[in-house]
């Protein structure tokens, strides 16, 4: 979805409480000419603030972390406001949503139109703010005009507003003219606000206390109670991340590798004798029609257009995949690229002193290892206790304490705390896919996990082979497999390449010779493979089955066992 289609379908439902809440209950010769347009932006701009807030509130840490990348990467003079980002995102949150529903209501009028426009002149200013970060070189103000450049997507400091968490990415030019769209219908709701059209008046009470009042209490108790269930005791109802449950890591890597951003340059050269400038973008640049930039001289033999590289600008025509699946490298790949079943262990910042959490994961994956199941763990901090600023001893020392039996990978801040709300949060892998998730306060005993989500697949096919080729680089190993014999299943060529991850040492030590990786096993070997369908990407450019191959007709298979 896109901000265009967005906004196309909260008019239409924006015309329809229009049409049914507005001039449904109004006598038509109450009203004037004016009134059902000001309804209708009453209507839209309250949904797309229900909205807004209802995507967010899926998700409030990640709405925190936005506002810290504000405070901290926009305006570094709010960068004491950081370790408060979560309850301001929890205001806001609670505020856009109750703010949308006391629109749609006509509730609290003067109070709702007011601190509306107040809110939409606040994010206009931020974004418009953002926006023109473009400009700028880093560490150079806004109103330093002389050090302005010529725009650069790259320049800006927050490539994305957060507006509908993860739902939803918008380029900083969409989401600065979206906040302008919206500040103009709040000033013309705002100028108009004795005309809002009202579900229920001022004066129904109950007791002492008006039903407007009651209703906004219990909405704001409701929003809150909402927030705290997705982040404080479990993880987001919803999961609009990169890692959430049924993805493959590795695949969604590759299928991000494949969509890179499409930008379009701009380099401009200045006649040295006529003071002319000609554009030129990176696409035409090539072209014979502009071979007479870098051709055409002088009189004096020297080439009159002279390149101009500090107004070179950029144009960003796709922003392609920005996600945080893409670092998950080669470094990282020890994560995902086991066979079989594995636990990854995730966490923000260790506070040695708060080991509650962590005794329950070790509890969870010692009787996973007895199952032969595997756990690793990925973190970005851990307080450093004794102020030495080396935190290795530090995470020696938390190890030992809890006698916890699996590697640490230390990490990106971002990445971390992207791939799961909760710090430890505890993932089940199944060959690189995402099963299940866990937030620390909802950890599963390991006999709940196994009876539950550990499942053993059968065979589909089945065959004899023998490696031909063998081809290893930093991230994945492949094998050209010749057919010996199929003993169950049917396959349509008689060779196929049979995929391995880097990292993946219990097939990678069945596979090659020796440990230098010159070569594969010159023994014919039985492989078995199940079918997977969901590991067959929506990208036909991308064809990788990690621990597997995939034939031509783009069936996917990942292997089971490999017998000697």
């Amino acid at each position: 979805m896109t901000v265009y289609t967005l906004f196309l379908y909260i008019g239409i439902i924006a015309l329809a409480l229009t049409l049914t809440l507005g001039l449904g209950h109004a006598k038509i010769k109450k009203y004037a000419k004016m009134q059902p347009v000001l309804w209708f932006f009453q209507y839209f701009v309250g949904s797309l603030l229900i909205f807004s807030g209802m995507v967010k509130a899926l998700d409030p840490l990640g709405t925190a972390y936005k506002m810290a990348d504000y405070f901290t990467l926009l305006l570094p003079i709010l960068s004491f406001i950081k370790p408060y980002a979560l309850p301001f995102a929890l205001v806001m949150i609670v505020l856009e949503i109750v703010l949308g529903i006391n629109l749609i209501l006509g509730h609290g009028k003067r109070w709702t139109t007011s601190l509306n426009l107040l809110m939409m002149l606040f994010f206009t200013f931020l974004t418009g703010y953002n926006y023109l970060t473009g400009y700028l070189p880093e560490d150079v103000g806004v109103f330093d005009f002389g050090k302005w450049q010529a725009f650069k997507e790259t320049s800006i400091r927050v490539s994305d507003c957060g507006c509908f968490g993860d739902f939803m990415k918008l380029l900083p030019i969409e989401t600065f003219m979206k906040d302008i769209i919206l500040t103009a219908m709040s000033i013309f709701i705002f100028v108009k606000t004795k005309d809002l059209k009202f579900l229920i008046s001022s004066d129904a009470k109950i007791a002492k206390m008006t039903w407007r009042g009651i209703l906004t209490t219990v909405f704001s108790i409701a929003v809150t109670v909402f927030c705290f269930m997705n982040f404080f005791f479990g993880l987001p109802m919803v999961d609009f991340r990169p890692f959430r449950e049924g993805t493959n890591l590795a695949i969604a890597r590759a299928e991000c590798s494949a969509n890179p951003p499409v930008k379009n340059s701009y380099f401009i050269y200045k006649n040295k004798e006529t003071g002319q400038e000609k554009a030129v973008s990176s696409k035409e640049i090539t072209q014979k029609e502009f071979s007479f930039l870098w051709t055409e001289k002088g009189a004096d033999g020297k080439l009159i257009w002279e390149a101009q590289k500090d107004k070179t600008r950029e144009e960003l025509i796709s922003k392609g995949c920005d996600s945080k699946i893409s670092e998950m490298d080669a470094s990282k790949q020890q994560v995902f690229a086991s066979h079989g079943y594995a636990l990854w262990v995730v966490a923000d910042e260790i506070d040695p002193s708060y080991k509650g959490p962590w005794k329950k994961i070790k509890e969870l994956t010692d009787a996973a290892r007895k199952d032969g199941v595997e756990a690793t763990a990925m973190y970005h901090h851990i307080h450093d206790v004794n102020r030495n600023g080396d935190e290795k001893d530090d995470m020696e020392i938390f190890r030992h304490d809890i006698s916890l039996a699996f590697d640490f990978i230390q990490s990106d801040e971002k990445l971390v705390k992207t791939i799961i709300r909760s710090s430890p949060g505890l993932i089940l892998l199944y060959n690189g896919t995402v099963v299940k998730m866990w937030h620390h306060r909802q950890l599963p005993s390991w006999d709940y996990i196994k009876m539950n989500f550990v499942k053993k697949p059968e065979a589909d096919f089945v065959a004899s082979v023998k490696v031909s080729e063998y081809k290893p680089n930093t991230l994945t190993h492949t094998f050209k497999c010749d057919v010996q014999n199929v003993e169950k299943g049917q396959l349509s060529s008689k060779s196929f390449y049979f995929v391995v991850l880097d990292g993946n040492k219990s097939l990678l030590n069945q596979l090659v010779v020796d440990s230098t990786g010159t070569g594969a096993t010159e023994e014919t070997i039985k492989l078995s493979f199940a079918n997977r369908p969901d590991l067959v990407s929506k990208n036909a450019k991308v064809s990788l089955v990690p621990n597997g191959f995939m034939d031509t007709q783009r069936n996917a298979f990942q292997i089971l066992t490999i017998t000697k």
